[in-house]
């Protein structure tokens, strides 16, 4: 949901700059995290949920929605390798034209925040049946990293008015804009939060059924194995 579909030479060179630093830290901290994990059996499940992830962002579901997925990849893949397929994910999608180059750091972070939150939620939610732990750790995570979309465009600066307007009136037209598109983005973007709430939530309770294993190993405690 909150993956940015901005061009380059859109975004000020600072701010997609620290983008790819802070993307390179993490990323960094990521690999350096799945060292000692299992990769005959991780690394086929990175490519296929990253090229999951590929598909529901470029697929609509609905007249200007699509799914991510990425609560469903956080939760098998874990925060580390859910970053990795995010970066893999996301490079893909710039090389199709699905936001620029510039954008990838910006848009790994989202996106990648998305696995980590989705995750670390789903493992907070232990007294919730399957189906509603994931669908509440989407929605959850969603809004968060609505907020942080918000964030950026907020410090970005730009507006397409404010371009035409005299340095006078322009913070206050820039705040005016910034505060529109939070609302349209929280109150629009909530209706997506729930598409993906519920598929999420079908999603994983399926593979709690036919895969718990790949759940982790508290499933078994959680009352919604069979929910």
């Amino acid at each position: 949901m909150t993956h940015m579909h901005i061009p380059d030479g859109i975004l000020p060179i600072w701010l997609w700059l620290a983008g790819f630093l802070v993307m390179s830290l993490v990323l960094a901290f990521s690999f350096y995290r799945v060292r000692g994990m299992d990769t005959k059996k991780k690394v086929p499940l990175l490519g296929a949920l990253s090229a999951v992830m590929l598909v529901g962002m470029t697929l609509p579901v609905l007249p200007g929605y699509h799914i991510n997925l990425t609560v469903v990849t956080g939760i098998l893949m874990g925060p580390s390798l859910g970053m990795v397929a995010a970066f893999v994910t996301n490079v893909i999608l710039s090389l199709m034209g699905h936001g620029g180059i510039t954008v990838i750091g910006l848009n790994t972070l989202l996106v990648g925040s998305e696995t980590v939150l989705g995750h670390l939620l789903f493992t907070l939610l232990k007294r919730l049946p399957v189906f509603w732990r994931a669908a509440v750790a989407t929605v959850l995570t969603l809004f968060i990293t609505t907020l942080m979309l918000v964030g950026i465009v907020a410090v970005s600066h730009l507006d397409p008015e404010v371009l035409h307007q005299g340095e006078e009136h322009g913070n206050e037209i820039l705040n005016g804009s910034v505060s529109t598109f939070a609302w349209m983005a929280l109150s629009l973007g909530a209706v997506g939060w729930l598409i993906e709430a519920a598929i999420t939530g079908a999603v994983v309770r399926f593979i709690a059924q036919v895969k718990p294993d790949l759940l982790g190993h508290d499933l078994h405690r959680s009352p919604g194995r069979k929910g």
